[in-house]
């Protein structure tokens, strides 16, 4: 048993120590520009400009939807994992805790001393480490709440931009706004680094 612990032991401390760190890389599409200009030509008639504006801003919405869209949803599915790996960490530790531990001391305990001892430590290292995973925002709970929050100034935006009672100023800034918020996700989620 005391061979098995030491080898578990190396393996996670090789397989820890071996990934390569992460560069994060903006996304070009971020860091492009966004303008939407109203238009505003001489000789047209007030319906005309007015048809041609609401085109426009079809048209923006358009792509901010599209720009929007796979990074919430993708990060619905970073969250998802996140959790998962912070629950089944948090299983381990309790099934080393409350099951093992115990019957291996139930069983003879001066001959498991060494095992009982590395389940103890392994169930209240798992619980440390939930909590520093929470802590730091990899538990997947950090990031459903900024999704959702997100989510939630997208969609006030969006319905301002879809809103034909606003003028075109207060249409266009609320689509900027909705396009600026889906670049601050990308800032704003932690994420784990994964191995290549």
């Amino acid at each position: 048993m005391k061979k098995i612990f030491l080898l578990t032991l190396l393996a996670v401390s090789l397989v820890g120590c071996s990934t390569e760190p992460r560069q994060s890389v903006v996304n070009r599409v971020s860091a492009s520009t966004f303008s939407l200009m109203e238009i505003k030509t001489i000789g047209k008639s007030a319906a005309e400009l007015a048809e041609e504006n609401q085109k426009q801003l079809e048209e923006k919405l358009g792509e901010v939807l599209s720009f929007c869209l796979p990074r919430l949803s993708g990060y619905e599915k970073a969250s998802s994992d996140q959790a998962m790996r912070a629950y089944w960490l948090s299983m381990s530790g309790l099934v080393a805790g409350s099951v093992l531990a115990p019957g291996l001391a139930a069983a003879n305990a001066a001959a498991n001393a060494g095992s009982i001892a590395a389940l103890s430590g392994w169930a209240g290292a798992t619980n440390f480490a939930g909590q520093a995973l929470k802590t730091s925002g990899l538990s997947g709970s950090t990031i459903a709440e900024t999704r959702n929050s997100i989510i939630k100034n997208v969609r006030e935006s969006i319905a301002i931009a879809s809103d034909g009672n606003k003028n075109f100023e207060e249409r266009r800034d609320a689509l900027m706004k909705a396009r600026s918020e889906c670049i601050v996700y990308e800032i704003a989620v932690p994420n784990i680094p994964q191995a290549n």
